[in-house]
């Protein structure tokens, strides 16, 4: 059997774009899982953000899709392409856990939740011709997982990846991820952690974790530990929240993981205005003092972005400028991304009487505003977004922002800095080309 995963394009309606600078993760741990429980089954991996697609022309028994929200018009849109031609076709991802009815309408079967326990399933009815309308996975723990295959794709990536756990300690009304991994986080073993990324052919990663330090600071203290001790001349930047940068052992945490190569973080800041912290729920896991926290981890070496969300319903204009002015205050980056009701959320619930119609969710990727706001209309939020991200990415910025690192970083933490920023505020100045506004 043969057997074709396809990774949805990010694009606006479909369209090809240069994609993400790592490989689709999913798709290559699906490919190590199917290794391992059928390796008789010819396994073909296709990015849509890089290649062309064309349904017409797919030689395979089974087609698999991971569908994340923005990708799925596209996804539905060629599985029903497929499904006409008489292909079996296949829907997981986070997406379709979400809106299973919906993704159900355009396939032969739909895997709802983590594969592992249900994954030979598939394969082995997909074969005999007796699939099942779904599968519903399960949580299992994370010992002994498959290691990815890397070496599938056509086309070239910057970075590795690597995981060290699924699920997240806090539960964001703007996040799926507490709901999607069963409302509780696992941690792999930290050995199989370590040999996974000191036999990888990469030197730069991408910790793919949803909080690189905060499921469990004393064991990620001794993972950083183990990865110091046995990975060499490795560097990674992750995702991380605030309150674990002030936990009793913050230290130890903060120089292990320097040691162990982390470079840069995307640390959680999530909104500076506190009435839409509290609409996110997420107010505990800022912890105090936040500012006093982005010192303290670039102090050893680590650059530090933040990850926040404006243009929801608590906020104001002056939040957009207030965005600014911290960045420039503390002399740090931003990944600002409009505040988004992603399916699935407490955050759609809230927002769903406010949803603006005509929208497909190829429209919900964090830059365009997909609801009603109290003051602001769709788009003055959608060019103040553009506007704030063209003044956060000049050049001049992002050269004075590199030099704010710790030299304790020298070089890998600015240059990661450099190759984190550069290609975002291009992508952001290309988009906002798209859009006509500057």
């Amino acid at each position: 059997m043969k057997l074709l995963l396809i990774s949805p394009p990010f694009g606006e309606k479909g369209q090809m774009s240069k994609g993400l600078p790592i490989a689709p993760p999913v798709l290559e741990y699906l490919t190590g899982l199917t290794n391992r429980m059928r390796p008789d089954i010819t396994v073909e991996l296709l990015d849509a953000n890089k290649e062309l697609f064309y349904p017409e022309k797919v030689d395979a028994d089974l087609i698999g899709f991971t569908v994340l929200t923005p990708q799925s018009p596209w996804a539905y849109n060629m599985s029903d392409k497929l499904r006409a031609i008489g292909k079996k076709v296949v829907l997981g991802g986070i997406h379709v856990t979400a809106l299973p009815e919906e993704a159900a309408k355009h396939a032969d079967s739909i895997v709802l939740g983590e594969a592992e326990h249900v994954w030979k399933n598939v394969l082995d009815d997909a074969e005999s011709d007796s699939l099942k309308p779904v599968y519903q996975g399960e949580f299992p723990e994370l010992s002994d997982l498959a290691r990815p295959v890397t070496n599938l794709w056509k086309t070239d990536y910057v970075y590795g990846y690597f995981q060290t756990s699924r699920g997240c300690p806090f539960s964001c009304s703007f996040c799926s991820v507490h709901k999607f991994f069963g409302g509780k986080v696992r941690m792999r073993p930290i050995q199989d952690v370590v040999e996974e990324v000191a036999s990888s052919k990469w030197k730069l990663f991408w910790g793919i974790d949803d909080n690189i330090w905060g499921v469990n600071v004393p064991k990620t203290i001794e993972l950083y530990k183990e990865m110091a001790k046995n990975v060499r001349m490795k560097w990674w930047f992750g995702s991380g929240d605030i309150k674990s940068v002030n936990h009793p052992r913050s230290h130890e945490l903060l120089s292990n993981a320097r040691k162990a190569g982390l470079t840069a973080v995307l640390l959680g800041w999530e909104s500076n205005n506190m009435s839409s912290l509290e609409e996110y729920k997420a107010v505990t896991k800022q912890g105090r003092e936040r500012r006093d926290a982005i010192k303290k981890i670039r102090d050893y070496g680590i650059e530090v972005m933040l990850f926040i969300m404006v243009g929801g319903r608590q906020d104001t204009r002056e939040d957009f400028d207030g965005i600014r002015k911290l960045c420039d205050e503390l002399k740090v980056s931003a990944h600002p991304v409009m505040t988004t009701p992603f399916p699935g959320t407490e955050l759609y619930e809230i927002y769903k009487p406010y949803l603006i119609e005509g929208f497909n969710w190829d429209s919900y990727d964090g830059n365009r505003a997909v609801y009603e706001h109290p003051t602001m209309s769709p788009q003055d939020r959608e060019q103040a977004i553009i506007k704030l991200r063209s003044d956060l990415f000049s050049i001049p910025k992002i050269l004075q922002r590199m030099a704010q690192v710790s030299w304790r970083g020298f070089p890998m933490s600015h240059i990661t800095s450099w190759m984190v920023q550069f290609p975002q505020g291009r992508a952001f100045k290309q988009y906002a080309k798209e859009k006509g506004m500057f």
